[in-house]
Parts: structure tokens; C-alpha cells; sequence
């Protein structure tokens, strides 16, 4: 088996974006980070390469210009109120309401926005945008939150 490996903070695979984690001590405040996000590849060679570089980062790179300076929120919500009303998300957990225009924000098929989540979302998201050939095998995305911590998905594909 062979693989590829992308570095999301020096191939320019980052974004930033606000975030919280409802009834999480001090990750249930809105904040933001700067993100970056590595790719590695698994497969056998076909005509000497596992995979392109350059079609993974660029279907990454578009994908993550949608998320970039928005608020992520989950899709499925969980331990929290959302609705879209009058062109606003309102936004309830542990008695609080927040309004964010629709416009700023980035609804992402999640529970929580943590970055174990984002790395399973953006793991499934990369291998819907590319056409992988049947020699890749397996997936895998690092969610940063800023250098030095990371969470990671591992899927088999193909």
C-alpha cells in the first residue's frame, strides 16, 4: 500500500470560522479558529500515482472557501434550538438566543461542530467531490484547531 499525504497549513487547505459546542464548559461561548485541514490517501499505484494532488487540493480548497469567515452550525443541532426565520438563524441553547444572518452562516450535516465531527464531514465531502479510481482505499482528514491539535477521520473507500 502507498499513500499521499497533503499538509493543509503549508498548501493553503485552511479557513477560519466561528463555532460552539452547546453545554461544553468553555467551548459553549461563540469562537472562532484558524483551521487547516490534512489529506492522506491510501492505495496502490495506478500509473504511478495513488491520487492527483493538485484535483484534491483544488475540490478542497473550493469547498472550503464556503466555510470560511462563517459561523459553522450543525445541521442536526443537538442540545440546541434553530430555525430560519425573516432571513436570520435563531439560535437557542441554555437560555440563550443568538440571531446570525443567514448569509453568515455555513449549516454543516453534523451534531456538533467539534473538530472530531468536521473531520468525519470533511473526510465524506472530499471523497463525494472526487472521482477517486478503485486503486484508493482508504481516507483520511485532520481537522486543526490552530497548530498542534488535531482530530482525525479514517474511512475505507472504494
Amino acid at each position: 500500500m502507498m499513500s499521499i499525504y497533503i499538509n493543509g497549513w503549508e498548501t493553503n487547505m485552511k479557513f477560519s470560522a466561528a463555532h460552539f459546542i452547546p453545554y461544553h464548559d468553555k467551548c459553549k461561548r461563540l469562537h472562532g479558529h484558524d483551521y487547516a485541514i490534512d489529506i492522506r490517501i491510501e492505495g496502490e499505484l495506478l500509473n504511478g500515482m495513488v491520487a492527483d494532488f493538485v484535483t484534491v487540493k483544488r475540490e478542497m480548497r473550493k469547498f472550503l472557501e464556503e466555510i470560511d469567515h462563517k459561523l459553522i452550525l450543525p445541521v442536526h443541532g443537538k442540545d440546541m434550538e434553530q430555525k430560519k426565520e425573516n432571513g436570520q438563524f435563531i439560535i437557542k441553547y441554555e437560555g440563550k438566543t443568538m440571531s446570525i444572518p443567514e448569509e453568515f452562516v455555513y449549516l454543516c450535516d453534523v451534531d456538533y461542530s467539534s473538530s472530531e465531527e468536521l473531520s468525519r464531514f470533511f473526510a465524506r465531502e472530499i471523497v463525494s467531490k472526487v472521482k477517486f479510481e478503485k486503486n484508493v482505499k482508504l481516507i483520511e482528514v485532520s481537522v486543526y484547531e490552530g497548530p498542534g491539535q488535531k482530530a482525525s477521520w479514517s474511512e475505507k473507500i472504494g
